[in-house]
């Protein structure tokens, strides 16, 4: 079984965990992948475009690129810590559409992701606890997908 983990920075104590309660099974090829999104850059945004030059200057984009790829290199160190045996991958351009496309042609038989990057709060429950990056990989993955969620108590019960 080829399993791949997206990673976003925030989330490879989950992911770590999803690969452990998996491993029982069957033997796994494994995969990291984390994205650069290049969207924000890329689409630029139709007010701001009338009130100042609709790109940067070339030598602040191109420290914001090695800004981005330094990142990304850390947050693939910190996934092959936790699965030293996983095949790094990174990719650059939109995450939802880089995540899909990445599993289809790494062929992957699971796709393992978390439902939106936490930065610090607590993890939500809800309609808006699943982001757009998610819900796009959870409606168009070419294989099924594994959304895993960090433990929570504390919004327990629900009420009814």
């Amino acid at each position: 079984m080829r399993v791949l983990y997206c990673l976003d920075g925030t989330n490879v104590a989950e992911v770590t965990q999803a690969r452990a309660m998996l491993s029982a099974g069957e033997p796994q090829t494994l995969g990291i992948l984390y994205v650069i999104d290049s969207g924000p850059r890329e689409e630029g945004r139709v007010r701001e475009r009338f009130f100042r030059r609709p790109d940067p200057p070339p030598s602040r984009e191109q420290e914001i690129l090695q800004t981005e790829r330094a990142s990304a290199k850390d947050i693939l160190e910190e996934g092959l810590r936790h699965l030293p045996d996983a095949e790094p991958l990174e990719r650059q351009g939109r995450p939802e559409r880089e995540i899909v496309n990445g599993a289809a042609e790494w062929h992957a038989d699971l796709l393992v992701i978390c439902p939106r990057s936490q930065y610090g709060g607590k993890p939500g429950l809800g309609p808006k606890s699943v982001g757009h990056v998610a819900r796009f990989v959870l409606d168009h993955a070419p294989c099924p997908v594994l959304l895993v969620r960090p433990r929570t108590q504390e919004q327990f019960p629900i009420a009814r």
